[in-house]
């Protein structure tokens, strides 16, 4: 049995706290926002979308160019002719330098709406970007809350089972001590031993699940943490509000149901969430909306487009120096047009890129449906699981209340030498158990509340909560 003892007062040194560092989730969740790759790349994301705006609005704006041809020609016939036409070609039969500037501006005057789309699509995809920053702002809460929770209920378990451990320990010494005073048998010290080896092998698996749970919250922040030196708070999140389960699941009212039916199509509603604020819903309806411009765009292609052109020319000649021309530049033309061009037939493209369109927003559309029927059922699942922890922590709340107060009179009984050392131990020991137990209860119940506000927010206080 003597090795035994040695082994764990190894363990016991091994996992003394040193410095204690101490870990709350408002931190965690600040250095993981802060290192994120995926928020980051959504912030450029929303950049581009924004350059996107600039890009499809230039369109409104006349396009100036300036322009510059120097040539040289020079006549190897002796054709007297000064021009002969060749087909649609004309040749000059003379040899000289030509040098012309000009200045063009180009506007577009009427493509029956086009532009205008092209511009919704250019601002609605930068809603979209916004949507998709929340959404992933949301989505690390949830992932982070889910391995706190964990390491949590590790931490709680493993300083837990530690304390417990110590008083086992003792307990052990002390019946082997008795054994060989010849006042307890043989299998009472046995079996005590056997408790012992059975919590240590406990302490060893919630340390390794500590462990692993603490890797992945490293994998978010990017800081190592050492177990044994290291305090997790209370999984607390102030300013929730509290979750209502009073109400009937069965007397759910789709309001927007009864104000459009069509939305019935469109989105699912519970009692508890409204799907319409999930960034979900408006990231894919955003999405919707930009095929139904984009199918706009391509019906109008189908159209005339007109357009203005202006230019003025300089332009000059020589027929022996180069820079001769420029002293020729006196000569001047000023052209105005108005162009129409009607695509008559492109190999049907048009009309295969309306369908594809078509069936697109058909795709976004069941895309839409199931992603909120997902956000539904986990929503109902923390939902649940939440009820059923209220349940019963309000049940136990009394228990917990009345296992501290047991354990303050065990620890003054046993100070006073009122109750033999044997019995403080076993009892002590029983209700860390019991305590933890309860304490495992409410963890998970703040937990999945917290999770359940998070799932109710709109895109605002998502990001507001960093």
């Amino acid at each position: 049995m003597k090795h035994i003892i040695a082994g764990l007062i190894v363990i016991l040194i091994l996992s003394s706290p040193s410095t204690a560092q101490t870990l709350t989730y408002k931190d965690v969740l600040k250095q993981a926002i802060e290192r994120n790759h995926e928020l980051k790349i959504a912030k450029v994301d929303i950049g581009i979308s924004k350059a996107g705006i600039k890009e499809a609005r230039s369109e409104y704006f006349p396009a100036i160019t300036l322009g510059y041809n120097a040539g040289y020609q020079r006549d190897l016939s002796e054709n007297n002719s000064a021009i002969t036409p060749v087909g649609d070609s004309i040749l000059l039969n003379e040899t000289q330098f030509r040098n012309s500037a000009s200045a063009g501006l180009q506007y577009n005057l009427f493509d029956f709406g086009a532009r205008g789309k092209r511009l919704k699509i250019a601002k609605k995809d930068k809603i979209q970007k916004q949507t998709r920053y929340s959404m992933n702002m949301r989505d690390l809460k949830l992932q982070l809350a889910d391995i706190y929770t964990k390491a949590l209920l590790n931490y709680r378990e493993y300083t837990a089972n530690k304390k417990i451990l110590n008083l086992n320990s003792e307990l052990f010494n002390m019946q082997e001590r008795l054994f060989t005073a010849g006042k307890k048998n043989r299998t009472d010290v046995v079996e005590q031993a056997i408790k012992v080896a059975k919590i240590t092998n406990e302490i060893n698996s919630v340390r390794i699940e500590y462990r692993k749970n603490l890797e992945d919250i490293s994998f978010y922040t990017g800081t190592e943490y050492d177990i044994d030196s290291l305090e997790l708070e209370f999984f607390e999140e102030p300013g929730f509000e509290p979750v209502n389960f009073e109400r009937n699941e069965e007397e759910t009212v789709d309001s927007a149901a009864e104000q459009n039916p069509k939305l019935q199509i469109e989105a699912v509603k519970t009692d508890f969430l409204n799907e319409e604020n999930l960034p979900e819903y408006k990231y894919y309806q955003l999405e919707i909306e930009k095929k139904q411009a984009e199918l706009a765009v391509l019906n109008r292609q189908r159209f005339p487009q007109f357009r203005f052109y202006t230019n003025y020319y300089l332009y000059g000649t020589d027929s022996e120096d180069y820079w001769g021309t420029f002293s020729d530049l006196g000569q001047t033309n000023l052209s105005f047009r108005i162009s129409s061009s009607l695509p008559v037939f492109t190999g049907f493209k048009n009309t295969a890129q309306r369908d594809r369109t078509k069936l697109e927003m058909k795709k976004l559309k069941l895309q839409r449906d199931q992603k909120l029927e997902e956000m539904k059922t986990y929503y109902q699942k923390m939902y649940r699981q939440s009820r059923d922890y209220k349940e019963v922590l309000s049940a136990r709340e009394k228990s917990l209340a009345l296992v501290e107060e047991k354990i303050t009179m065990l620890e003054r009984l046993g100070e006073q030498e009122l109750i033999d050392r044997i019995t403080y131990l076993s009892q002590k020991s029983d209700l860390i158990s019991q305590k933890l137990e309860l304490e495992k209860v409410k963890i998970n119940n703040s937990a999945n509340e917290y999770k359940i506000n998070i799932l109710k927010m709109t895109e605002d206080e998502l990001c507001k909560r960093d």
